[in-house]
């Protein structure tokens, strides 16, 4: 999943807050970053002119980024081209083979200003491959004992509702648990009024767990009762979660998400990282991996 990664700038610090969780995972893998700038069309009537000195002062930024990169150790490479900035980040996966697509979100204001309507809600809904979102407070406001770059991932949280779709992050996070010898921690919710039992998600829990630990990968099932985005935010804070996981249908982005709206609300509050995975995405399964029958 790891092993080419696009990156999409736009010249903001915002954008380049997720450089250092980037970074945080090549220390371990030697991945390709792939940094993508897209610049609008001009809408003057010079707009060659206009065009092209934008695309200058685009190059010239991503340039730089790629720089520092590289004296890093990181092969990496850029694509600077004029269009939307979806279509041209999905053509840009698609003409690359790109595995993941890495982005951060304007945590400051929640999802209404990235999410809906923009960007990260356009590659929610559209990408093939997984994507990981991480709020800007996370390098830049948060200061850890250790430098992001460095930080271990000790403790992944994959969320599992009644269906069979965590199984679209599932590989991701059997990917980056096995870089970092981690842990993975399957949550399963009731809410107050489901009708389904604990001994029915505990089933469910026991066969996504089986495929983990076929892996030689740690699991711990979590079986709670109650409010989902509650739940969530308490097991990572309570289980010193570094990477939350979940999926989406991807009909419409966040709107069809995992547990309804509980993935737009935990990642306006969470203080860690988040991989999201479209079902019905082109993924590379694990062994052993199947439907969990009987599930709901």
């Amino acid at each position: 999943m790891i092993e080419r990664i696009v990156i999409p700038l736009d010249g903001s610090l915002t954008a380049e807050a997720v450089l250092p969780q980037i970074r945080r995972l090549l220390y371990r893998h030697d991945s390709e970053v792939i940094l993508v700038r897209a610049v609008d069309p001009p809408m003057a009537e010079n707009a060659i002119t206009a065009a092209e000195a934008e695309l200058g002062a685009a190059r010239e930024y991503v340039l730089g980024q790629l720089e520092r990169l590289e004296k890093a150790g990181v092969r990496a490479k850029y694509v600077v081209r004029i269009g939307s900035p979806v279509g041209v980040i999905l053509d840009v996966v698609k003409e690359h083979g790109a595995t993941m697509i890495a982005l951060a979100t304007h945590g400051a204001t929640g999802l209404k200003r990235l999410l809906f309507g923009s960007v990260a809600e356009g590659l929610l809904r559209k990408s093939s491959v997984p994507v990981l979102l991480v709020r800007p407070f996370w390098s830049y406001e948060l200061v850890a004992p250790v430098r992001t770059e460095r930080a271990p991932v000790r403790n992944l949280l994959l969320a599992v509702d009644g269906s069979d779709l965590a199984l679209a992050a599932l590989p991701g996070v059997i990917e980056i648990a096995g870089l970092f010898d981690a842990r993975i921690v399957l949550l399963r919710v009731l809410e107050e009024k489901s009708a389904e039992t604990p001994a029915e998600a505990e089933k469910q829990l026991k066969a996504i767990a089986k495929t983990i630990e076929k892996q030689g990968i740690e699991t711990l099932s979590l079986i709670q009762r109650g409010e989902p985005v509650d739940q969530i935010l308490k097991a990572l804070r309570f289980h010193e979660i570094d990477l939350l996981a979940m999926a989406t249908h991807g009909r419409s982005g966040l709107r069809r998400a995992v547990m309804g709206s509980v993935s737009e609300e935990v990642l306006r509050r969470a203080t860690v990282p988040m991989l999201i995975a479209r079902q019905g995405a082109e993924a590379k399964k694990p062994k052993g991996l199947r439907t969990v029958k009987g599930a709901k």
